[in-house]
């Protein structure tokens, strides 16, 4: 067997005082010690380090970092300062998406086809997708509407769909909508005014950009490999690269219009952005002429 060239993990935790002082022999300029220590200790070292890579360079000889000249501290916290309004501002759009969609799947499907419809597998394209839905239905009793149905109704077994929607997780709510039938995924898509493919498709990159949010991820120049937005012809100007940050703000925007939310919400990015100059766009996938463009006005 050949040698491992891995090697053991001997770096030591350290107290918030002596990693500042690693970042300033790193170079990196603190003109506010108590306020860089206060960050240090609140939000911790190695979440404000994925920020700090970027304002960083690496000695091409042996791979240490240092900091880019001139950097300071409060470098790094407009960094993580606008990366965390940038979440918080997603996660509100993602909200109002998620609440429409389940509100949607009641008018659609159970208005016409009754609240358990979910029991009868005939009202999904996929088998899987039918067990799938079930099993997680089956799952969770913390919520008092499913606790409330138990204890006063002896059939069905289950609660109805609007008191299950409001259990499962945003990504179990998304399978369902790809998972029922045709006729129903196209009147639900009516709804919002795209096709139900297209639909499919953003919801499942929405429920990425959901998970980045609520786990605190980076985001500003994180990859997007995964479940990429398919493009729509409504939008064909915008959703050219669908790798990056840009074409997911895209989808929040436009499914936001069909709620008749969507120019506050773009309001709201735009006055973000325009508070944190620094932020370079293009990571993000922004065109230089963004603001300008119809889409955004």
């Amino acid at each position: 067997m050949a040698p491992s060239s891995k090697l053991p993990y001997t770096k030591p935790a350290l107290p918030p005082p002596d990693l500042l002082a690693h970042l300033q022999a790193r170079g990196l300029s603190c003109p506010d010690p108590v306020a860089a220590l206060h960050l240090l200790e609140y939000v911790g070292y190695y979440r404000l380090l994925v920020y700090m890579r970027a304002l960083q360079q690496a000695d091409p000889c042996t791979g240490t970092r240092t900091f880019l000249p001139g950097t300071d501290f409060d470098d790094v916290l407009h960094l993580y300062s606008f990366d965390r309004g940038l979440r918080l501002l997603c996660m509100d759009a993602i909200e109002r998406i998620e609440v429409a969609l389940r509100a949607a799947i009641v008018s659609e499907v159970a208005v016409a086809h009754g609240p358990h419809f979910f029991l009868e597998p005939h009202h999904f394209e996929r088998v899987a997708a039918f067990v799938e839905f079930y099993q997680t239905a089956c799952r969770d009793k913390r919520y008092l509407a499913i606790r409330h149905y138990e204890q006063r109704y002896s059939a069905p077994e289950l609660a109805p769909i609007w008191a299950i929607m409001e259990a499962i997780t945003y990504g179990s709510l998304s399978r369902l909508f790809s998972g029922l039938k045709l006729a129903h995924r196209k009147a639900i898509a009516r709804r919002f005014g795209y096709d139900e493919t297209v639909l499919g498709s953003w919801f499942r990159a929405l429920n990425l950009l959901r998970n980045m949010c609520a786990h605190h991820n980076r985001l500003w120049n994180a990859p997007m490999h995964v479940d990429q937005p398919v493009g729509a012809k409504k939008l064909r100007g915008e959703l050219g690269r669908t790798d990056v940050l840009y074409a997911r703000l895209v989808v929040l925007a436009a499914l936001l219009d069909v709620m008749d939310a969507g120019a506050e919400w773009k309001r709201r990015l735009i006055e973000l952005i325009d508070r944190y100059p620094r932020v370079p766009h293009d990571v993000m996938g922004f065109p230089d002429d963004w603001q300008t463009r119809d889409f955004w006005r």
